[in-house]
């Protein structure tokens, strides 16, 4: 017989508590994003900087340079170009790494904040790392800058992935991003902590916009942008319809259904698993009689515990998740109550956090999506990657699977945006000939 698939004896929590797969709580949500940007680094080289400050670092770099230069005074030259206003962090991304120090223990030295959002990081790389080192193009004094540090960095990882992929096809794209940034350093150090809020936009989107579909396993769902050059109309029907709205109700869901989840989490499991995988695993179990029962049990206790009406028992496995989803939003409904509150701090924290850059209001039209120019360029090299160029169609696509549409009428502003650019080639005037360049 094969694993039960929720815990034994499951019972309902007293309370809602969210711990899995969500970097936002109800407060004490402020990141530093350069301290994030250096942990997922870290986490794609393997490698980290343990008990090692800064400042020692610099001292080693004086001895270092002591030691080979005949004109002393010459120190001050370097102290002054490389350590005054941190343009050391300037010149490869491997002193990035200072940002996100580690101790001995292997933990990450970083906020509660921080670690839930490289947690969410942690887990769109996966098993994935850079197994090629970073090729820097440094002069000399950079070079023997370099060999200091990589004289104290260890292998290892600070943040542990204990979750299995909640957005599979994200992770795919996180991945193959990763790496292309990798092949051009001095763009990662650019453009890595954009791209970092791009994906923390994406997941925290697709995964509300995906959060009720528990049968199939998550896909890219349409969420429609407009360009910031654009004006905002509601006759757009895609970007009024499927745009923020849409966002803003989908995100409403995310807190109700991922503390349910969390009661279903097996403790004897080596990783967690999102919603979809335990509703396979529940299916895939061979006595459903006694799963069956367990839910109906949990569901009585939990509609009695809060206060909600008690529903006849469901016949199958998936009347009860079904009604599982439904009394975890119905506890929320009520304005009056304190849970509804905390749900909508939640909203508001997620909003104000990790949205706000993409999210605009434009008159009538109200709050809508926005790229703005450097978003719409990151997005656009990420998604050519490697190749040379792409046709729009495919690039429009890449765009997509990155949780990013765009309409008919914002395709052909991007086009113009592009040919202001001199990055398309225009073969002929039917769309499919126009193929697009990286910016690089």
């Amino acid at each position: 017989m094969n694993q039960y698939p929720i815990p034994e004896g499951l019972a309902p929590a007293d309370k809602n508590k969210l711990v899995n797969y969500w970097p936002i709580r109800n407060k004490g949500n402020e990141f530093d994003w350069d301290t994030v940007t250096g942990v997922v680094l870290s986490l794609s080289l393997r490698q980290q900087i343990n008990d090692y400050e800064f400042e020692k670092f610099k001292d080693d770099c004086h001895e270092k340079f002591v030691g080979k230069l005949e004109d002393l005074s010459f120190w001050s030259v370097i102290e002054r170009t490389y350590f005054t206003n941190d343009s050391i962090f300037k010149i490869s991304p491997l002193f990035l790494l200072f940002k996100a120090k580690g101790r001995q223990n292997g933990r990450a030295d970083v906020s509660a904040s921080d670690l839930r959002l490289c947690k969410l990081f942690s887990g769109l790389l996966g098993n994935f790392f850079l197994k090629e080192p970073l090729e820097d193009r440094l002069n000399f004094i950079e070079q023997e800058l370099l060999t200091v540090l990589k004289g104290k960095m260890d292998s290892g990882c600070i943040v542990q992935n204990d979750e299995q992929p909640y957005l599979p096809f994200l992770n795919k794209t996180f991945r193959e991003d990763i790496s292309f940034l990798a092949s051009n350093p001095q763009y990662l150090l650019q453009a890595l902590p954009k791209m970092l809020k791009l994906y923390s936009f994406a997941y925290c989107a697709q995964l509300a916009l995906n959060i009720t579909d528990w049968k199939h396993e998550p896909r890219s769902r349409p969420l429609y942008f407009i360009l910031d050059s654009e004006k905002a109309s509601s006759e757009r029907t895609s970007v009024k319809r499927t745009g923020y709205k849409l966002l803003s109700a989908s995100c409403e869901r995310v807190f109700p259904l991922l503390s349910a989840l969390d009661v279903l989490q097996r403790t004897d499991s080596y990783k967690k698993r999102p919603l979809w995988q335990v509703y396979t695993d529940a299916l895939n179990y061979t006595d459903h009689d006694r799963l069956l029962k367990d839910l109906n049990n949990y569901l009585e206790e939990f509609s009695r515990l809060r206060q909600l009406d008690i529903r006849l028992p469901s016949d199958n496995i998936d009347a009860a998740f079904e009604q599982l989803k439904d009394l975890a939003l119905e506890q929320f409904r009520d304005s009056k109550t304190t849970r509804a509150g905390v749900n909508k701090k939640y909203c508001k924290e997620l909003e104000e956090q990790l949205l706000s850059e993409f999210i605009q209001v434009r008159g009538s039209a109200g709050r809508t999506l926005v790229l703005n120019q450097d978003q719409v360029l990151l997005l656009t090299n990420l998604a050519i990657g490697r190749a040379d160029k792409l046709r729009l169609h495919e690039l429009r696509t890449e765009f997509e699977q990155r949780g990013f549409y765009l309409d008919n009428q914002s395709l052909q502003v991007l086009v113009s945006f592009y040919e202001r650019m001199g990055n398309v080639e225009r073969m002929s005037d039917s769309g499919d000939a126009v193929y697009v360049r990286k910016t690089l």
